[in-house]
């Protein structure tokens, strides 16, 4: 547990702000609005995030982000050609997305939780030295 402490209330601010302009990416997506740069506002944006906090757990769910996100934009480009197939729908990839950004925000939020607490205890240890 003493590895959240490195991650700064900046970091999880930053995070945070990140993962909600992914959600507003694909709610752009979601009012019908297509092509390559909203995917590639999503990878950058997953990017960053994984950048700003190194938690592996948050990792994997900004991969998961991307990766489902990839596979819901080649849809929209099958579907703009008359092609279908068996891949996943959009509105179950859309899902998965969801999923894998409300798990990150649940994360960050035990992140900042026992931060806070750490931040506390640490601050009490330091009232009761003087």
């Amino acid at each position: 547990m003493n590895d959240m402490l490195e991650y700064s209330n900046r970091d999880i601010v930053a995070a945070r702000t990140l993962h909600d302009e992914i959600k507003k990416v694909l709610k752009a997506h979601e009012r019908g609005e297509r092509g390559d740069a909203l995917l590639q506002d999503i990878k950058v944006l997953c990017s960053c995030i994984i950048q700003t906090i190194r938690d592996p757990y948050c990792q994997e769910k900004m991969c998961e982000v991307e990766i489902h996100a990839d596979e819901l934009f080649a849809i929209d480009k099958r579907s703009r050609w008359g092609r279908s197939s068996t891949q996943p729908s959009s509105m179950f990839l859309r899902r998965l997305i969801l999923k894998a950004l409300e798990a990150f925000e649940d994360r960050l939020r035990a992140l900042e939780t026992t931060r806070q607490s750490e931040h506390r205890a640490s601050g009490l240890n330091k009232a009761r030295s003087l």
